[in-house]
């Protein structure tokens, strides 16, 4: 037997994914200093250094855990909904577990394993799994729960990406802030990615991702940064939106653990999926409207 999801937790599934992400464990205040900048001398800065700088900073996380806020907006809620105390922990390179709460009860836990999606709904003891396939249906790329989470948080290998593709467009002196377009050809005519730094040493404070047809697909903001006891700079807040879902989500972190322990499931999702069926849960479609 299969039901439709309501629209509401349809998009609270999308929103979810885009960008309830980065929390973790210690108060807010002990997690992390403020992040201070030191003043660039001489010459405008070189794309290299930039690259190397996020590079650098997005290389030394292998885990997070963690637990936030968030604030999630779509055309089919007549009000803005807050869900606080949720938790996330993640771990490179490809598992992803999520528990959703509103007003202190568990609305959904949602675990991504590989190319497998399993999402509980305890309250109405329904679940969706997915197995590949595309996630965004109007979305011209493929597009996974784990593929959100990368663009959220590590967009870029950076050292990976061929400096012929690379462009620094522009550099403001005054703030410190530079303006990076990443295309998919030599000849700059496709442009895949535009992102906003500033430094030293440099951050990513925004980023848009377009697609081989140039729609927007997602864009990304950073703010107040954190520096952990490691060196390690990380947002404290992050709002992201995939235009096409006209969804949106703000997030501000209250705990943030990095390279913690997490284990992963010692079962594939495709068995915990057979034992919600046995204890009677309720296969769901997602459909989005």
């Amino acid at each position: 037997m299969k039901v439709k999801v309501p629209y509401f937790c349809t998009y609270l599934f999308i929103s979810l994914f885009l960008s309830f992400l980065p929390l973790g464990g210690l108060s807010c205040a002990r997690w992390g200093t403020a992040f201070e900048r030191t003043t660039l001398q001489g010459n405008d800065p070189q794309l290299d250094e930039i690259l190397n700088d996020l590079s650098k900073n997005d290389q030394s996380i292998q885990t997070m855990k963690g637990r936030g806020t968030f604030t999630l907006k779509t055309p089919q809620l007549d009000t803005i909904y807050q869900l606080h105390q949720s938790d996330i922990s993640f771990r490179m390179p490809d598992y992803l577990y999520v528990i959703g709460r509103k007003y202190a009860a568990t609305v959904l836990r949602m675990t991504c394993l590989k190319d497998e999606v399993l999402i509980e709904l305890p309250t109405e003891r329904q679940f969706y799994y997915q197995r590949g396939g595309e996630f965004f249906e109007s979305s011209d790329t493929r597009v996974t729960p784990l593929d959100i989470f990368r663009e959220t948080f590590f967009p870029e290998i950076w050292d990976k990406l061929p400096r012929s593709r690379v462009v620094l467009k522009s550099y403001d002196s005054e703030h410190q802030q530079a303006i990076i377009e990443i295309y998919g050809d030599k000849q700059h005519k496709k442009l895949l990615r535009r992102i906003e730094v500033q430094g030293i040493p440099w951050v990513l404070i925004s980023s848009e991702r377009y697609s081989k047809e140039t729609n927007l697909i997602a864009r990304s903001v950073r703010k107040n940064y954190k520096v952990t006891p490691e060196g390690i700079r990380f947002p404290e807040t992050i709002h992201c939106e995939f235009p096409q879902e006209q969804a949106f989500m703000t997030i501000k972190l209250s705990r943030c653990s990095i390279n913690v322990s997490i284990e992963a499931p010692k079962t594939v999702l495709s068995q915990q999926k057979e034992k919600l069926l046995r204890s009677g849960y309720v296969p769901v479609d997602i459909e989005t409207p």
